[in-house]
């Protein structure tokens, strides 16, 4: 019996010992990720609590809806019941609803979000969701909301924007995981494997500009002084937000079935950051953003304080 007490007691000193050298590296880390990312955390604002990390949901895309001052967050679920959009107030005040396909659950990805005029758009699996926007606002929380059967476009459609005027629909390439796809062009960054293309908000038929972009990028944003930020991720590794000058992209005097291709390779900052970087948006003068590495999926984030939507003051 003292044998068995003596390794109980040894076995519970060297269970606290190693919790509390976990504490102790968890702690180091949170104070040296101000010096790694202290560009990131210069420019970073928290805005509100992003939700549903704690409900085995993994958030994807993000956007704003201006004139009511709510986010939309729209994500998968760990076990693969149907999606999610999140809706959240600046006060934390939020609900869920859940999407279908014209009655049947969908499970996708719903990897871009955006909204504009009434109506809001998800990106997934080479389709354009498009449907109501009062649909979601107006719902209560696990109401289900029918997303169609998505409008078939000319890239994977991992991620998505609106300037109101126009949609950026754009693809997320991981050469080590996913077949390469026909547009592979080089420019001064090197060869670019993904494409973001341009259609007209009410005209989803053929892309009227297209974008070739590095590989890995989550989100995109074009602001209105011009910039153009690519938020980019890969597993465990910093994401990095790239910034581009929008009026010095080049014309590689190409076309893709069609449309003219253009060349995003005018860097002008690269900003890194905590790792999973999802989707952006513009709102209220700043680039709006979130990570997945929170979620229970992952978790790791929760030890990092990564469980808010942020606003990044990019100039």
């Amino acid at each position: 019996m003292k044998v068995l007490k003596k390794s109980l007691k040894i076995t519970a000193l060297a269970i606290a010992s190693i919790l509390a050298l976990v504490i102790l590296v968890v702690g180091i880390l949170n104070i040296v990720k101000f010096a790694i990312y202290n560009e990131y955390y210069g420019m970073k604002t928290n805005l509100c609590k992003n939700p549903g990390l704690n409900d085995g949901f993994i958030c994807q895309g993000i956007a704003a809806v201006d004139d009511r001052d709510v986010i939309l967050i729209s994500g998968y679920m760990k076990d693969d019941s149907a999606s999610r959009i999140y809706v959240t107030t600046l006060n934390n005040d939020s609900y869920y609803v859940t999407l279908n396909n014209d009655g049947e659950k969908y499970t996708g990805h719903a990897g871009g979000i955006s909204t504009s005029n009434g109506k809001v758009y998800i990106a997934n699996g080479s389709k354009i969701f498009t449907f109501s926007l009062d649909s979601v606002l107006n719902a209560k929380n696990g109401d289900d909301v029918n997303i169609g059967k998505g409008t078939k476009i000319n890239n994977k459609a991992s991620f998505l924007y609106t300037d109101d005027e126009y949609l950026y629909v754009g693809s997320f390439m991981d050469k080590s995981t996913t077949k390469v796809e026909k547009h592979i062009f080089q420019t001064e960054e090197g060869a670019h494997y993904a494409i973001c293309s341009q259609y007209k908000i009410d005209d989803l038929s053929t892309p009227v500009k297209i974008y070739s972009i590095r590989d890995y990028v989550q989100g995109i944003c074009f602001t209105p002084d011009g910039k153009v930020v690519l938020s980019t991720s890969h597993g465990l590794t910093s994401s990095v937000y790239y910034v581009y000058d929008k009026n010095k992209t080049v014309d590689s005097g190409k076309t893709l079935d069609g449309t003219p291709v253009y060349y995003l390779d005018r860097l002008e900052n690269e900003i890194k950051g905590p790792a999973m970087a999802e989707g952006l948006d513009y709102y209220n003068g700043k680039i709006i953003t979130l990570t997945e590495s929170a979620s229970n999926k992952y978790i790791f984030g929760k030890l990092f304080f990564a469980n808010k939507i942020v606003s990044l003051e990019i100039e």
